[in-house]
């Protein structure tokens, strides 16, 4: 079945689910003829999205194209071939991946590294708004371009069309980037991931294609990829025919239409079409459960059901029927997640469905098994399959899954018009690529409507029943041996699918008002106007300071965050934090509602929950409406005044950190983040990563006691950006946060803010690794200082980071194939004076360490000695400013910036320059800036290498 409505359905319902059903379906209206119809909709009786403009030019070409003024003067552009990993023959794996990245080493007209320059002189930052990505069925070529005009906009389709019509697959680039992927698939393709892939598929994929395909390819076919053997690849499959055009953006339609017949309507395929290849369809395979034993593993229990996709059309029938299927498997995920925070014998867990066009569909239930439980865990599980199968779900069950699908889609529909440009343009190459079709968030609402009375007991259950009565496939990945293997483990699956059906407990009814009630509204003291900013500052009389900005960035959306405390500044800088249990404090629950009564009480409501740790403070934060706030600032006021510190809640993150505590070891780049944040922090212990058997020692009341006097001084800052009336907001925070009970907020100590950046060391800090043996993380930090100490100072070494990140790209990885992702960032804190550090690393073969670390030198102090040219100070500098306006236009871009201190003059120049702070950016400031702080070698070098094997 499809979902092009239910799949934003599952997205705001919170899951990633999608599903098929038993509903009966609207009356569909008189469809127009195939030949009126739009490419999209063929075949469907969906009604025609107007609001895109559809076309197919004389060689098969299609297009679409949408005016849309949200980022205003900017453009999505997406360009997608219908090749991936399942048009390669055996011979052939990982070429359409190999030829993506050969389709940027220059066209006809580009020469090799000139499309990138091209990209960062239009303001387009490489590998984050121009990119490429391959998958089973597609290759996708996409850029977000910060500019509308003609002269950009021709500049950005000559380039993409010629990378997909006439690509450069030069023998000798074809050489230095088969050593580029080769690098990526070490990087995102360890060992063990290498295992579970190679698994998964035999049990999972047996009967298709994509059993054997493979995105990343194989030593053997990437050595023998030829220039000459890709190019008959090339030539095969990137056709019109089987090309889409998207663009999405702030100009006129009929502009967008003809750029893309000039410069992709002379196109002509090269040779006879390719034969489409034959997909196959799932089948039983020979063992249908297998188990995956080892100490990287996570403990991870998987049930799936498979089916083979219907690739029909889409249609109204559908989307009623997988709206019914979506509620089924909502309910059976929050009766699964219950039972793990009930005590269970898994730690968490939930279910999910999924659709893959030429692949298959996929019921699955996944549960989080404590340590030696799997069989427990199983037998659980099956319990409350059981009784999904026996029982009705209760009108209650259903009401609240439905109304949380109903809320999101009233947001959706109320900030349509300000959805932004690259969502949009993702969301229609989506559409293409499952096979579906588009629709407005206003008719998937009146949708949802007129299905909302087939959501019946009768009809959720029998769906449920449709997907989980046949034998599952089962997976199971343990960290610890498992006695018996693969026969144990399809023993107990069969024995647990007699278990017989859990009783149901029954939930009581809840609702906000359980959290209490605030007390007399506060008073206002002042109010301030940031003007050129366009912020309100409103301070009441408990000492709580509320900052407002009204924006119209996003249509009904409105963000609010509640601060309390000091964050990292209020941890004693000589001991080890707790900060990891901090995703226990949501999970806990709020006073006298646990999770599971936060979910009802909030159901059919568009307000939130989070809680984040930062430099500065700790955050409780929501997205709602103007029309809720009130009930969001309850809600987060009620989060700071009664947090509920649950034991349970605290015992399953702990234990689950406990037990896939391994999986760190995975690969260098988690290993690195784990264990080098605090050598990088100069040894400061409360960025140090706890051993296993700290982490394991921490008791209830040691977590309790280590967050309660944290915030039990209550909130001190609110922030409310987005759709709001100001006065509106203000007395609802008079009356919430303004009339809490506060105590004065607690000086911190000198120590507390003295971090100071890393001491120089004289041999690197060495982490091992238990991924891929061949593979090294190595990272060169350099001090620098606070960024509110010198503005000017901190955006010339940010530009100096882009600059060393272009260098090392056009040396390390285009000349010489040695990395496929070098890394440069400049981190100044805005809250430790004293502390910054700039970092350079990258994840490569061992035996490439000394040519890394020699390119690194050599760039950093020819930048510090030369300073950047006219052109790579230009490339730095547009992406950067660019990104930052773009980010502007965002409410949550001043969410987090107005969290800050508003009462430090160089904090709201900060912000106030955020844009013109870069253009202002000289050459010689950023030489000056890297021969203060870059000249030498590095303070820190730390590396990350591959353990020697462990002992049979």
């Amino acid at each position: 079945m499809k979902q092009a409505v239910t799949r934003f359905l599952s997205a705001v319902a919170m899951s990633a689910l999608i599903v098929p059903a038993v509903a009966q379906a609207p009356t569909a209206p008189t469809a127009p003829s195939a030949a009126a119809l739009p490419w999209l909709f063929v075949g469907s009786d969906i009604p025609v999205n107007t609001a895109w403009r559809f076309g197919t030019l004389a060689s098969g070409l299609r297009y679409a194209v949408r005016q849309n003024k949200y980022p205003a003067g900017t453009l999505a552009i997406r360009v997608r071939i219908d090749a991936g990993a399942l048009m390669e023959r055996e011979d052939e794996k990982g070429y359409a991946h190999l030829i993506e990245h050969m389709t940027f080493r220059g066209t006809k007209s580009v020469p090799d590294g000139e499309g990138i320059r091209t990209w960062q002189r239009l303001g387009a930052q490489f590998g984050t708004d121009t990119n490429a990505f391959t998958t089973l069925s597609q290759t996708l070529y996409q850029l977000d371009l910060p500019k509308n005009d003609p002269a950009s906009l021709d500049t950005a389709l000559t380039l993409l069309s010629e990378m997909v019509t006439s690509a450069n697959l030069d023998p000798k680039l074809v050489e230095i980037e088969r050593q580029v992927v080769t690098a990526e698939r070490a990087l995102r393709q360890t060992p063990f991931a290498k295992r579970v892939q190679d698994v998964s598929k035999a049990v999972l994929l047996a009967g298709t294609r994509a059993a054997a395909a493979d995105i990343a390819g194989t030593d053997a076919t990437l050595n023998a990829a030829s220039a000459e053997r890709l190019r008959a690849f090339y030539n095969l499959w990137y056709r019109p025919e089987r090309a889409t055009v998207v663009i999405v953006g702030d100009a006129d339609p009929a502009t967008l239409e003809a750029a893309i017949r000039r410069h992709f309507g002379d196109w002509v395929g090269r040779g006879p079409a390719p034969t489409e290849p034959n997909y196959g369809k799932p089948e039983t395979p020979k063992a249908t459960s297998a188990v995956i034993a080892d100490p990287q593993a996570p403990s991870q229990l998987m049930l799936n059901w498979v089916s083979q996709h219907d690739e029909r059309p889409d249609t109204l029938a559908d989307e009623a029927s997988d709206l019914t299927r979506l509620v089924a498997v909502q309910v059976l995920s929050q009766r699964i997640a219950r039972k793990a925070r009930d005590g269970g014998s898994f730690l968490s867990g939930g279910a999910g469905y999924s659709e893959q066009r030429h692949v298959s569909d996929n019921m699955l239930v996944v549960t989080a098994p404590k340590a030696g439980q799997w069989r427990q865990a199983l037998s659980e599980t099956y319990g409350i399959l059981a009784d999904a199968v026996a029982t009705l779900p209760s009108p209650d069950e259903i009401d609240q899954v439905a109304a949380t699908i109903e809320a999101g889609l009233q947001a959706a529909a109320a900030g349509g018009a300000t959805v932004q440009s690259a969502p949009l343009a993702n969301q229609l190459v989506g559409a293409v690529d499952t096979g579906e079709v588009v629709a407005e968030p206003s008719f998937m609402l009146k949708l949802f409507d007129s299905q909302r009375k087939n959501l019946t007991p009768e009809n959720v259950g029998a769906a449920m029943r449709t997907l989980i009565q046949s034998n599952a496939r089962a997976l199971l990945l343990s960290p610890r041996p498992v006695e018996g293997g693969n026969a144990a483990f399809a023993a107990a699956l069969v024995e647990a699918r007699a278990t017989k059906a859990a009783a149901r407990a029954e939930e009581k009814r809840v609702s906000l008002d359980d959290l209490g009630r605030p007390g007399a509204p506060g008073k206002i003291l002042w109010t301030k106007v940031i003007p050129d900013l366009d912020v309100t500052r409103v301070k009441f009389d408990n000492g709580v300071e509320l900052d407002l900005k009204r924006t119209g960035f996003e249509q009904a959306g409105v963000i609010v965050v509640a601060q309390a405390g000091d964050g990292l500044t209020a941890l004693d800088p000589t001991k080890p934090s707790l900060l990891w249990t901090a995703p226990a404090i949501v999970q806990g629950g709020v006073g006298p509602l646990d999770f599971g009564g936060l979910e009802r009480a909030t159901a059919g409501k568009r307000i939130g929950l989070q809680f984040g740790a930062s430099e500065r403070s700790f955050s409780w934060s929501g997205g709602t409406t103007a029309a809720q706030l009130v009930e969001q600032l309850r809600l987060l006021d009620a989060a700071i005044r009664e947090p509920r510190f649950d034991s349970n809640a605290f015992q399953r993150v702990r234990d689950g950190f406990v037990q896939n505590y391994d999986t760190i070891f995975n690969n260098p780049g988690s290993v690195f983040n784990a264990f080098a944040s605090q050598p990088i922090h100069n040894g400061d212990p409360r960025f140090a990563m706890p051993t296993r058997a700290q982490v394991a020692a921490v008791t209830p009341d040691a977590y309790r006691a280590f967050w309660q006097p944290l915030f039990a001084s209550g909130a001190r800052k609110v922030l409310i950006i987005g759709d709001i009336d100001k006065s509106a907001a203000i007395e609802a925070a008079r009356q919430t946060f303004g009339a809490a009970v506060t105590k004065p907020a607690l000086r911190q100590p000198p120590s507390h803010l003295a971090l100071k950046p890393p001491a120089r060391l004289a041999t690197p800090i060495s982490f091992t690794h238990r991924g891929d043996p061949d593979q090294l993380l190595i990272a060169n930090v350099w001090p620098t200082t606070g960024s509110l100490k010198d503005l000017p100072q901190m955006r010339a070494l940010n530009v100096a980071a882009q600059i060393i990140q272009t260098r090392l790209y056009d040396r390390f990885r285009e000349s010489e194939g040695g990395t496929y992702t070098p890394g440069v960032g400049s981190n100044q804190s805005e809250t430790f004076p004293d502390y910054g550090v700039l970092i350079v690393n990258s994840q490569i073969k061992a035996e490439r360490q000394a040519d890394f670390e020699r390119a690194t030198r050599e760039i950093t102090q020819a930048l510090a000695k030369d300073g950047p040219s006219a052109d790579e100070l230009a490339r730095a500098i547009a992406p950067i400013a660019s990104g930052n306006d773009r980010q502007r236009k965002l409410n949550m871009y001043w969410a987090q910036m107005l969290q800050g201190d508003l009462d430090d003059p160089r904090y709201v120049e900060l912000i106030r320059t955020g844009v013109t702070g870069y253009q202002q950016v000289t050459a010689e400031a950023v030489r000056t800036a890297a021969q203060r702080w870059l000249a030498r070698d590095p303070a820190l070098r730390v590396i990350v290498k591959g353990a020697p094997p462990r002992a049979p």
